[in-house]
């Protein structure tokens, strides 16, 4: 692994460490519920304020991307890029097709 890669890995033990542990065992939770999915139109400003007003009143939320909303990962990772800065919030936990966000 190159000298890119071993930054890489760095940051994202920095962003870790930033994410209290208890929020961590929340995200990671069976109990958690989807409570946002995206369909095949994808993001749009409705769902967008949607997700806004969820963080508001809840800790984190569980968002789900169905299937055909994107073709691959990096489809999936841009998505929730976005997400992550209309709303101001850290995606806690991705896997798959659910990812978890909270808003410190």
């Amino acid at each position: 692994m190159g000298v890119t890669g071993r930054t890489d890995i760095f940051e994202a033990r920095k962003m870790a460490d930033k994410i209290p542990k208890r929020i961590t065992n929340m995200a990671k939770s069976p109990d958690l519920k989807v409570t946002v999915r995206v369909g095949k139109e994808g993001l749009k400003d409705s769902l967008i304020e949607e997700i806004n007003d969820q963080l508001k009143s809840k800790e984190i939320i569980k968002l789900k991307l169905n299937k055909g909303t994107t073709k691959d990962r990096d489809g999936k990772k841009g998505l929730v890029k976005i997400v992550e800065q209309e709303t101001n919030s850290k995606s806690v936990f991705v896997r798959g097709n659910i990812a978890v966000f909270w808003r410190t």
